[in-house]
């Protein structure tokens, strides 16, 4: 914004005021429409960020749904090994000693929220909203916890079949022991994970619903 001088010398009290009212309505407006432009830049931010955050949110939702059907299956097979096991411990005759054990689960990224976080367009979503897609965000936190600790406790589980020369029925019963441990902590875990899981498909679609 410029502000130019009087073209004329100021002649009276009246004419001083005129040129002074004049400079400040100038002023006055021109921080109107700056702050008209931030606000609207805002808007746009906001609407940018909430719109990356609802579509972040329906892709996890789809991935978060099809990992749950394999979770499912892969806790038969960690029942089925815990048999295995169990038989061997007992030292009974079986047909079967191939066990399978894998702890599945979900990616589920934040990149939109972090974004969001990261460049304060969070701050122009409003806080009902904000709030509203921390929820799910915070739970899925936690799911990605209890995940990573049953990949830890999945791959403790294996280690031992996996290096032994003829599986499980030839480790010994310490062996045994420790991996029946390591499997039924896993089973402990999965049941968490599908639990926890579940919530946060319902969180998911209460965010996407209320958008």
């Amino acid at each position: 914004m410029e502000i130019h001088p009087p073209t004329k010398p100021i002649e009276s009290v009246r004419e001083f005021f005129v040129h002074l009212s004049m400079i400040v309505i100038g002023i006055l407006i021109a921080l109107g429409l700056e702050q008209a432009v931030e606000a609207w830049h805002h808007h746009e931010l906001g609407v940018e960020a909430r719109e990356s955050i609802l579509n972040e949110l329906r892709d996890k939702e789809k991935e978060l749904d099809a990992e749950r059907v394999k979770v499912a299956k892969n806790r038969e097979d960690l029942v089925h090994a815990v048999g295995v096991i169990r038989q061997c411990l007992a030292h009974k005759k079986f047909t079967e000693h191939e066990i399978t054990v894998r702890f599945s689960g979900a990616e589920l990224g934040s990149t939109a929220w972090s974004t969001a976080a990261a460049t304060g367009a969070l701050g122009y979503i409003g806080y009902a909203g904000a709030r509203r897609f921390a929820r799910s965000y915070d739970l899925q936190a936690m799911l990605l916890r209890i995940q990573s600790e049953g990949f830890r406790v999945s791959a403790n589980a294996m280690a031992p079949v996996a290096y032994s020369p003829d599986g499980p029925d030839s480790l010994s019963d310490e062996q045994l022991r420790a991996v029946e441990h390591d499997l039924t902590e896993c089973l402990a875990i999965s049941a968490q994970w599908h639990q926890l899981a579940a919530q946060l498909s319902t969180e998911y679609g209460r965010a996407l619903k209320e958008e």
